[in-house]
Order: structure tokens, then C-alpha cells, then sequence
């Protein structure tokens, strides 16, 4: 599996809401570092445990995803997503990296999140943010977007 279509998978699996089609991603023995403190998710079953969690508190997302820059059976990918709280609909805008390292059979070994989030505001990324393999984002005219920043401040 390429890290394409690894990312595209994922991307499935987070849209359909299928923690276990997104814990089938990562090797038995694979790590899921959220941020850089604090225990790993360890094994596939309690990377499915957290996929579980983390999709119990969001509905309605749109999700982007960069083009890969990959070295020595590593890859580094952006990501942005606009969620939705499910209890009170308020929406919540993150952007950040995954960092993952592939076993043998292109399965991710060991994964890294870092991200940085905007709460009760949804802003879509920059046109320029991606490259082309973002397919399908929703380009905002710049008026549209000073608005949405101009809400921020």
C-alpha cells in the first residue's frame, strides 16, 4: 500500500465513521502518539479504542489532507478538518501533521499527531494551503475569508 492511498483509507474510514476499518491501517504491535507528552496508543485494538472515542465527539466531517513528503520508509502529511460537536453542533477547526513509519506490508508502525485547533469558528484552509492531491476543498472567496478571521479577533 502506497502512502496515498494509506492516507486515502484513512480518510475513508474517518468519513464513514469505521474505527475498525482505520485500526485494519496499523500493524498488531503499532504506536499512536497524540502529541509529543503522554502515553501511545498501543496495538491496534487500543488505536481502535481511541478511533471509538475520538468519533464519539464529532459528527459532520469535512477532512483535507496534503500530499505526502516521504524519506526512508517515512512520510509526513498535513491535515485540516472542520467538526462538529455532536450535543451542541458547535463546530471546531484543526490543522496539523501526522508523521507515520510503515512496516513491511505498508501498514503504519508508528504514527504521530501534533495539531493546533480554533474552537466554535469553521474555517476552511487557505486556497494555497494544499497541493493539488486536496481534491474536492471548497475555495472561499477572500472577502468570505476576512470575515471568518475578522470573527476570530
Amino acid at each position: 500500500m502506497s502512502t496515498d492511498e494509506w492516507i486515502s483509507a484513512l480518510e475513508s474510514g474517518w468519513r464513514q465513521r469505521d474505527p475498525n476499518a482505520i485500526a485494519g491501517l496499523f500493524t498488531d504491535d503499532a504506536s499512536y502518539h497524540r502529541g509529543p507528552f503522554g502515553e501511545p496508543h498501543r496495538g491496534r485494538d487500543a488505536i481502535r479504542a481511541h478511533w471509538v472515542e475520538t468519533l464519539s465527539r464529532q459528527v459532520d466531517p469535512r477532512i483535507w489532507f496534503g500530499s505526502a513528503i516521504e524519506s526512508a520508509g517515512r512520510a509526513a502529511v498535513e491535515f485540516w478538518c472542520v467538526l462538529h460537536d455532536p450535543a451542541t453542533r458547535e463546530p471546531r477547526t484543526a490543522s496539523g501533521c501526522v508523521t507515520l513509519r510503515f512496516g513491511s506490508d505498508g501498514r503504519c508502525s508508528v504514527l504521530h499527531e501534533y495539531w493546533h485547533a480554533e474552537l466554535n469558528v469553521a474555517i476552511d484552509p487557505a486556497e494555497d494551503w494544499f497541493s493539488p492531491r486536496a481534491a474536492g476543498r471548497s475555495v472561499w472567496a477572500g472577502d468570505q475569508r476576512a470575515a471568518v478571521r475578522r470573527r476570530l479577533l
